[in-house]
């Protein structure tokens, strides 16, 4: 990790995620950016237009500035390397545009929050972030006294796609000295034998060249469910989970196996986007041609 963006809002989740990206920063030497976006509205109600013409009023913006120079020069910041900045539009665009062109390794972002001129937003802006960013999102919900994640668990269906994103969950795994616990969730709608799902994992492991890891099949109503109760019954540090990073329609029927894991697993969520795969007709998973036969 090179770089490191940490949107906030002053809010007590933002200050959470703040704490993590600070101690993350210090383990891996890498500069961190703290960054505020007041939204301007598409289609404003009388109450933003009153508070974001407040706005112009040159007294507040320093308030704000101020606010986040008081933020980066905190005490426990001197050993880091903290900037800081403002910006204007609409939040998620502009995080996921800044993570992009400044070439940022990591977001790190609270959950459930508010953003702007008193509008709750941070948990729709990080359900976004999540769905845009190129880059990992680091999503935390709750006060992490010590980030140091020894033991992350990784759900995954383990098809070729997933291997393309893996490289980020190395990067934590390596700088915490981790057990990774690699996750496949069957349910009755998507269920495999565990004799074919461990052969997948054994192989993707093989693939990734894994030293500390544990398999792990695990059955439940749904691979949210099930990856949230898994984590919670090994008492695991952070969970993993990859993402198509679905948009419109697509979202709408299918939803987000990662963002709904982020919004309720209270324990730091790290998810990072992959690309989906072409599926054929008559296919019904994108298995690779070295992946083996169902029994």
């Amino acid at each position: 990790m090179n770089k490191i963006l940490v949107p906030t809002d002053f809010s007590t989740p933002a200050s959470y995620a703040f704490d993590v990206a600070v101690g993350i920063a210090r383990k891996s030497g890498a500069p961190l950016h703290l960054y505020h976006v007041i939204e301007i509205p598409d289609y404003p109600e009388i109450t933003d237009i009153i508070a974001y013409k407040a706005l112009g009023d040159r007294n507040i913006l320093e308030e704000i500035e101020n606010k986040l120079a008081e933020t980066a020069e905190r005490d426990d910041c001197s050993d880091i390397d903290v900037t800081y900045s403002l910006d204007f539009d609409t939040p998620y665009e502009k995080i996921t545009s800044k993570a992009d062109k400044g070439g940022y390794d990591l977001i790190v972002i609270g959950s459930h929050g508010r953003q702007g001129a008193r509008r709750p937003l941070l948990g729709s802006t990080t359900e976004k972030v999540i769905q845009h960013a190129s880059c990992p999102v680091l999503t935390i919900k709750e006060p992490v006294s010590l980030f140091a994640p020894s033991s992350i668990v990784f759900g995954s269906n383990f098809y070729g796609e997933i291997s393309a994103g893996f490289a980020s969950l190395m990067d934590f795994a390596q700088l915490y000295d981790s057990t990774l616990h690699l996750l496949k969730i069957n349910t009755r709608s998507h269920f495999e034998t565990t004799r074919y799902s461990r052969a997948l994992i054994e192989r993707f492991a093989e693939e990734q060249k894994l030293n500390n890891y544990t398999i792990n099949i695990y059955n439940d109503d749904s691979e949210e469910e099930g990856i949230l109760h898994f984590a919670r019954e090994i008492q695991a540090d952070m969970i993993c989970v990859p993402t198509h990073g679905r948009t419109g329609l697509a979202h709408l029927i299918s939803g987000s196996i990662a963002e709904s894991v982020s919004e309720h697993a209270y324990r730091p969520v790290l998810t990072h986007r992959i690309k989906p795969v072409n599926i054929e007709y008559g296919i019904i998973a994108p298995f690779r041609k070295k992946d083996p036969p169902n029994p």
